[in-house]
């Protein structure tokens, strides 16, 4: 557990916010892929790609999933380099038969002169179709692969470094509610000697002085006492602290665990507050959930 402010959690717990860039080449074909992740309740994969590569899109979402929980990735892989081995060139032989005679035809209508040339029939469409070879486009992905593991590898480090920072910042302010939640301890006893003292002297105004009934008044003080005893509340608050804590030992995933986890503090210090029959009490409750909204801001960006 940690208590000094260094990082307990040997870069174990990741934000969700990141960036990571990876480059592989093979001949003149080179590869860069990047890959940027953001905050997102649940896990949002989206590739942008060359369309010769549409059938990788399955095993590019399937390995980021692998190395991740949840968030929003965005994937663009660039291409650069030549494309000879990616391609056939077809002639379609029956649609340029086609278009010649519909231009001797048009020729022979208008009278027009000069011979019908090669480049008239090449400025007509899909007389050359570009085909892709699959076989050519499933040699790169190798190189897809591997500029893709190198980003995922890259977008990691920084998610833990920035996962680090978040949870020191976390942590200092756990410590910080411990601390209050003990403040708050002795002066529940404060509490309770006060009221049993302005009780008396609010039934001596009443009764003129009257001799009182000490059981009475023990009775009436003790369940005052009940009613603003918060000792079970305080536990709890101290038992939050430390299981969050120790959910950052573990490392991620542990975002929704925190969510969780936050619920029962907000309960914790709601059903204090509302005991609380002293200023100071309240004071403290007040600068515990300034806390807790702070870490529940964090937790927000971690996975």
């Amino acid at each position: 557990m940690q208590v000094d402010g260094t990082d307990a959690t040997n870069g174990l717990v990741r934000s969700m916010t990141g960036f990571g860039r990876g480059r592989d080449a093979a001949g003149e074909v080179e590869i860069v892929t990047e890959v940027r992740s953001v905050n997102h309740r649940f896990l949002d994969v989206s590739v942008r790609s060359p369309r010769m590569y549409a059938a990788f899109e399955p095993e590019i979402r399937r390995i980021v999933s692998q190395s991740v929980d949840r968030g929003k990735f965005d994937v663009t892989i660039n291409r650069s380099g030549g494309r000879a081995g990616l391609m056939d060139v077809m002639i379609d032989h029956s649609l340029a038969e086609g278009y010649y005679k519909c231009l001797l035809q048009l020729k022979e209508k208008f009278g027009l002169c000069g011979d019908i040339s090669l480049s008239d029939i090449l400025t007509l469409k899909e007389i050359v179709v570009p085909l892709e070879k699959e076989e050519g486009i499933e040699q790169e992905w190798p190189v897809v692969e591997n500029s893709l593991r190198q980003a995922l590898a890259a977008l990691d480090q920084m998610r833990k470094a920035e996962g680090a920072a978040l949870w020191r910042d976390i942590e200092t302010r756990l410590i910080s509610i411990r601390e209050m939640a003990g403040q708050i301890a002795p002066i529940v006893s404060q509490v309770t000697a006060a009221a049993k003292e302005k009780l008396e002297k609010r039934v001596q105004e009443l009764t003129g002085g009257m001799e009182l009934d000490q059981d009475r008044m023990l009775q009436e003080v003790a369940i005052m006492a009940d009613r603003s005893d918060v000792t079970e509340e305080l536990t709890r608050l101290e038992s939050h602290v430390d299981q969050f804590l120790s959910f950052g030992a573990q490392g991620s995933p542990l975002g929704r665990k925190l969510d969780f986890l936050l619920q029962e503090f907000h309960r914790e210090v709601n059903t204090l507050g509302s005991k609380s029959a002293s200023t100071d009490i309240a004071s403290y409750v007040v600068s515990i959930k300034a806390e807790l909204e702070k870490i529940r801001e964090q937790t927000q960006n971690i996975e």
